[in-house]
């Protein structure tokens, strides 16, 4: 329907992944992908695997001897991150702060991905975040917080 639809459930896809390693004892892919298909989400190993790849995770033996995935938690590998990341460089077309709100414009129907992205990378000064199908409105608390919340996006943004 949309040409984005692919890169919009593959970063939905993987925001999922992260979430159920996060919530822990994933020991396998056919665990992992059978949890997935439970959750109407289904998957190829391939995919899967690729997926796991892009997020960093790895194996790690907890201490009852079971190995688990992890995400990598530092600055430069964490996965939610990566994800929030990539979903504002996919997705948003402009940022701009009016008085004490920032309107960030976004491809079709990517608004609530984005939304969720800025919501994940923990901006300071954010209030609220409001997201329709093609823009989201962030509420700050004044016009230079706004400045500085948009000025942050567009860091992201490169």
């Amino acid at each position: 329907m949309y040409i984005y639809t692919m890169a919009k459930s593959t970063l939905q896809r993987q925001k999922i992944i992260a979430d159920l390693i996060e919530e822990g004892n994933i020991s396998s892919q056919n665990q992992l992908k059978g949890i997935l298909k439970k959750n109407n989400l289904m998957i190829t190993q391939a995919t899967l695997s690729r997926d796991l790849n892009e997020l960093g995770a790895i194996k790690k033996r907890q201490k009852d001897g079971l190995l688990v995935y992890v995400l990598p938690k530092d600055q430069e590998n964490d996965a939610h991150k990566k994800i929030s990341v990539r979903a504002l460089n996919d997705f948003v077309l402009d940022v701009e702060s009016v008085l004490n709100q920032v309107v960030v414009k976004t491809t079709t129907a990517a608004a609530q991905v984005v939304a969720e992205a800025i919501d994940n990378l923990y901006l300071d000064h954010v209030v609220a975040s409001i997201a329709g199908d093609n823009v989201v409105l962030i509420i700050s608390s004044s016009e230079k917080k706004a400045k500085s919340i948009s000025e942050n996006i567009e860091q992201v943004l490169g």
